[in-house]
């Protein structure tokens, strides 16, 4: 009953689009956002009802009968918010515009590589000022390393080495 029910309502959104005076080439109302997401940039077509809305929250409040039974339903499919032209989902900016689906100039960290930007640190953050003085002057790095354990050995037996040779 519930698939049938919902294969009537895909039908029926087919051309929600349309309906709504919306064409390709041209930008969704508010580029995308909703009042849940004020950056989204972009709508997603849910395949129960095949109908596009800005985000789950909207969805969940639409009158779709599989989000008003509670069952979780991911978008399969997206609308760009700048030109309208909808793609697979996926986090890759549009294929036709070049519109990104995420905010630009993210966090400090520079694309999950784990390479701290200490320019975007606050700072109250006591990473900023790692591995500099208070005057801002980089701090000297210990030889101890190069003197003592096995590095230090090798060290001081190629000093000898060097010093038995003649020139």
């Amino acid at each position: 009953e519930m698939e049938s029910l919902l294969k009537k309502l895909r039908k029926k959104n087919a051309s929600q689009l349309a309906s709504l005076g919306l064409s390709v080439g041209k930008p969704l109302p508010n580029k995308g956002a909703c009042k849940h997401f004020k950056h989204s940039y972009r709508w997603l077509r849910f395949p129960c009802c095949g109908r596009a809305h800005p985000c789950a929250t909207c969805h969940a409040a639409s009158d779709c009968p599989a989000a008003a039974a509670g069952q979780a339903v991911w978008a399969t499919r997206m609308l760009c918010g700048k030109c309208s032209r909808e793609m697979p989902y996926s986090d890759r900016p549009c294929s036709s515009c070049g519109n990104t689906f995420t905010r630009p100039g993210g966090g400090h960290w520079q694309g999950g590589d784990g390479c701290r930007d200490q320019t975007r640190l606050a700072k109250s953050d006591s990473r900023k000022h790692k591995g500099t003085s208070a005057a801002g002057a980089k701090k000297t790095v210990s030889a101890k390393s190069q003197r003592v354990g096995a590095a230090g050995s090798r060290a001081t037996a190629a000093k000898k080495l060097a010093m038995a040779r003649p020139a």
